[in-house]
């Protein structure tokens, strides 16, 4: 939700959250920034590709609520500069709350459904509080997954039955058969 203006009111159920979710620090869903850049962008990427996630600015890394000043265009501008340095874009739910009596602005975005999402081509995972650039193998894994897709599903042109090590394949089995996920023949 865009809300214009840096009008605010009062205490609501939703800023008390707020408040409570400030108490207990970053997290991986949760990142403060004093002012809106470039790593509010990344850490709206790496939101996205992990299980969604808030940002508030105005709040200093230790928790303190410092405020921030702007305008409904200047939220508006940042929207706008979120959606058009993403792919595929993200539009976050953007709202500005009073807390304490200072104005920070929050910004939502949900767990994206085809990942990775960039910030000007380059992929970031959210790890505890951090954000991580993401690896060649981190970003084939994650669109894999994102799909519900698997390496297995794809057939390997290159290889033959000779290629299988007997060996390996037991050990597997064993694994699995130990497991319980399944009673091969002889079970």
């Amino acid at each position: 939700m865009l809300v214009g203006g840096c009008a605010t009111g009062g205490a609501t159920d939703s800023n008390m959250t707020i408040q409570r979710q400030v108490a207990k620090g970053e997290s991986d869903v949760l990142e403060f920034k004093t002012s809106f850049g470039r790593d509010v962008m990344e850490t709206l990427c790496a939101f996205a590709n992990h299980r969604g996630g808030t940002v508030l600015i105005g709040v200093s890394d230790d928790g303190r609520i410092v405020g921030t000043s702007c305008g409904s265009e200047s939220l508006q501008a940042w929207a706008n500069e979120i959606k058009q340095n993403t792919t595929p874009s993200i539009i976050p739910d953007v709202e500005m709350i009073s807390i304490r009596g200072k104005s920070v602005v929050m910004f939502r975005v949900s767990e994206f459904p085809v990942k990775p999402v960039a910030f000007r081509d380059r992929y970031f995972k959210r790890v505890a509080n951090s954000n991580h650039r993401m690896s060649l193998t981190d970003i084939a894994n994650i669109h894999m997954q994102s799909l519900q897709l698997s390496w297995d599903s794809y057939p390997e042109d290159q290889s033959t039955v000779k290629d299988l090590s007997p060996r390996k394949m037991k050990a597997f089995l064993k694994r699995v058969r130990d497991g319980g996920r399944f009673k091969g023949e002889g079970d």
